[in-house]
């Protein structure tokens, strides 16, 4: 395992860190703009687009990373609570969540991990398997990423 972290570049362990940073800020009370829920989502999902690996084809990545989409959404109506969310003004006051950190996290872990297999395992990286699973989770975390932004954005909607 230390082979593994020794080897790492420095530039995840930068990323590593805004991710936590970014993470750690939303477990306190926090002020969110509608700009920033809409480009968080944006940003991770872009992100997750570009990894996405096409050598198969593009209906399995696509399918599957929809698939995960959808059901990352479903599962932020669920697992996210909104019962605190107060509108200033143009901007939310949110109550603290380790949640949203914890999401951060297995994003992260989610993309080293995949990179770590294919550095590992060049040959694995094409399999339809490996491709269906690793949209597939893609897509689930960007889902809930996403969910949560467009439910918070109901917040902005004129009463």
């Amino acid at each position: 395992m230390l082979d593994i972290l020794r080897g790492t570049p420095v530039w995840v362990y930068a990323v590593f860190l805004m991710v936590t940073y970014y993470g750690l800020v939303a477990c306190f009370k926090n002020y969110e703009s509608r700009r920033s829920l809409k480009l968080t989502p944006m940003i991770f999902i872009a992100i997750s687009l570009v990894s996405l690996t096409f050598t198969q084809g593009i209906l399995i990545p696509v399918s599957a990373y929809t698939l995960g989409l959808l059901m990352g959404g479903f599962l932020a109506g669920r697992v996210y609570s909104y019962g605190a969310v107060k509108r200033e003004g143009e901007r939310l006051v949110i109550d603290g969540s380790v949640k949203v950190l914890v999401v951060y996290w297995v994003f992260f872990a989610w993309r080293y991990y995949n990179g770590y297999q294919v550095a590992i395992h060049p040959e694995l990286a094409q399999q339809i398997y490996v491709i269906a699973w690793s949209s597939l989770g893609a897509g689930l975390i960007n889902g809930l990423i996403m969910g949560r932004s467009l439910r918070l954005l109901r917040f902005f909607r004129p009463a």
